[in-house]
Formats: C-alpha cells, sequence, structure tokens
C-alpha cells in the first residue's frame, strides 16, 4: 500500500551502467520534491553495484542477477516503491529542472496515471516524447512524418495517447484503480526492451486512464547508449518487440502483413545502403555499416525471426 503524496521514488533501470547514473544523479540538487532512490539492475556484468553502493550509499539497490528485460526490472523495482507516484527512469538523462515536481502536478491537475516530460538531446535539439500509437500505417510507411504530424510543441500540460519511456511518472494508486498493476506487475514482461511503454500505454487508455504530457518539465536524454553500441542487436529486438505488439493487440494477420512489409523495405534499404557504400563518395564506411546491419535484418526475417540475435536471450 502507499504510504505518503509528499515524497516521490526514482526507480532507475541499470545494466552496465553505472557511470550514466552517477551523472544523473548529480541533477538530483534540482528536484525540491523529497525523493527516494531504488536501482533495479539487471545483472550487470561490470561493477556497477560495487559503484553505486559506494558513491550513491542512501540508493536501494534491487540485485536482480539476470538480465531480465526493462519492464521485468521496472516491474522488481516498484515492487519496492512505499509512495504514491514514482518516476521511472532509464540511467542515460539528466533533470534540467524540477521535474519530479512538475510531472507530479501534471498527474494531478489533469487526472492522469501517466505522464511525460519534454525530453532534449545533448545538443539541445527536441526529441520525441509523445508518438502516435502504432498501426500498420504508421509502422510500414515512415514513423518520422506520423511524429511530426502530432506537432506536441505545447506550453502547458495536455493529455495524450502514447508516450516515449525513458522517464514515466506513474501515480501508483490510480493505476491499481483501473485494474493495472494488482498483481504486483505493471509493466508486461514479455517486452524486453521496447514498445513495453507503447503496451503499457495502450492498456491505460483501454481501461479509461489518461496519460499527461507536461512540456514545463525538462529531461535531457542521452538516447541509446547500449543501441549505439550493438546496432544490429538493438535492431533485431525492436522488430521483435514489435511482432509482439502487433500480436498481442491486432492478431496473426496483421503480424503477417508487417512481417512482409517490413521484410520488403529493409532488403530495399539494404541495396540501397550497398550501392552507396559501392560508389565513390564520401562517408563510404558508414554506408557499409548500415547496410551491414540491414542484410542481417534481412537474413534474420528469412530465418523467421528465430535467431536470438537481439538483446533478449531470456530462454
Amino acid at each position: 500500500m502507499t504510504q505518503t503524496t509528499q515524497e516521490i521514488s526514482l526507480v532507475f533501470i541499470n545494466w552496465n551502467s553505472a557511470d550514466l547514473l552517477l551523472r544523473a544523479a548529480a541533477t538530483f540538487e534540482r528536484l525540491r520534491m523529497p525523493y527516494r532512490v531504488i536501482v533495479a539492475d539487471n545483472g550487470s556484468a561490470d561493477d556497477s553495484c560495487a559503484q553505486i553502493r559506494a558513491r550513491l550509499p542512501e540508493a536501494e539497490l534491487v540485485e536482480i542477477g539476470y538480465n531480465s528485460g526493462f519492464a521485468a526490472a521496472a516491474n522488481a523495482g516498484l515492487a519496492r516503491v512505499r509512495t504514491r507516484c514514482a518516476l521511472v527512469l532509464n540511467t542515460d538523462i539528466e533533470f534540467q529542472n524540477d521535474v519530479a515536481t512538475l510531472l507530479t502536478d501534471a498527474l494531478r491537475q489533469l487526472d492522469a496515471a501517466l505522464a511525460c516530460p519534454e525530453l532534449r538531446r545533448e545538443d539541445g535539439s527536441l526529441q520525441a516524447a509523445v508518438v502516435p500509437e502504432p498501426t500498420l500505417l504508421t509502422e510500414l510507411t515512415n514513423r518520422s512524418i506520423a511524429r511530426r504530424l502530432l506537432n506536441y510543441q505545447k506550453d502547458a500540460p495536455c493529455l495524450v495517447n502514447s508516450i516515449v519511456g525513458p522517464c514515466m511518472a506513474l501515480d501508483l494508486d490510480k493505476l491499481r484503480h483501473l485494474g493495472l498493476g494488482a498483481d504486483g506487475r505493471f509493466f508486461d514482461e514479455r517486452f524486453f526492451f521496447f514498445f513495453e511503454e507503447t503496451d503499457f500505454c495502450r492498456r491505460i487508455i483501454q481501461a479509461g486512464g489518461r496519460i499527461a504530457y507536461q512540456p514545463q518539465a525538462h529531461l535531457l536524454h542521452l538516447q541509446g547508449e547500449s543501441a549505439n553500441k550493438r546496432p544490429v542487436a538493438a535492431r533485431v529486438q525492436f522488430q521483435d518487440s514489435r511482432y509482439k505488439y502487433f500480436a498481442k493487440h491486432y492478431g496473426a494477420a496483421a503480424v503477417a502483413l508487417l512481417f512482409a512489409g517490413t521484410l520488403l523495405r529493409t532488403l530495399a534499404n539494404a541495396l540501397a545502403q550497398s550501392l552507396m557504400a559501392l560508389l565513390p563518395v564520401k562517408k563510404r564506411r558508414k554506408y557499409a555499416d548500415k547496410a551491414y546491419v540491414y542484410w542481417a535484418l534481412v537474413l534474420w526475417h528469412l530465418l523467421l525471426c528465430r535467431p536470438k540475435w537481439g538483446f533478449d536471450q531470456r530462454a
């Protein structure tokens, strides 16, 4: 049971990224609301746990022991929460202002169960925080165009249907009232990485809940440190999660259409990038690297998405 609305829990999901977490911790001073820190560690193979104990001793460290994925780790962290509201956070973030107060205020003002802040990259450019709900149209055309059409450059908090999840404010009481998290699992653990927040948003809306976007809360998101280091694994994991999302919400026929369209599009991209890599143009290595990723994705599809080439190595 929740105990207080005067404090907030910061639930970080960590995997081999204590350096990023400690960088985020340096911005905690911008939060005026009292907080407690919970770190759910997904079996880090480096010295993350030792660093967290030594340099962030006030944090409650939940050692899962293996890489359970973002959704499962978030659930494990949320199981330790004793406050009404919690922020579920990636480690690659920095608070630019009093994000916690602004998000909890938005939850209350808009009677929302979930909220997200404005996201910015290190260069100061905006990153999409509000995204269209995935459909065959959005996924088989240009997703970036669909995002631009949303045009969520607002000045005040507003209601939305789907958000990106490096920082999510949860009102746990409202979520339980909607019938979510009653078993201790707010996020669907079948989604290892990618689409877990998309699925969460859809279930909130279907249950009659509300989702808020708070553009006055500013968060820096370094975006994709793990994905950038392992591009094939990241793209495979994205596709795998997307197929699971469509199977869950749209059925087998939609998955088949998505599979066929994605394979054709990926093959076209592989051929285009390979051609550019053969031409006497600048950045040939960049094109060659992209071609390698696309050809790996083509092969993964031809093998009917069976090889475990993504981040998810669970049985």
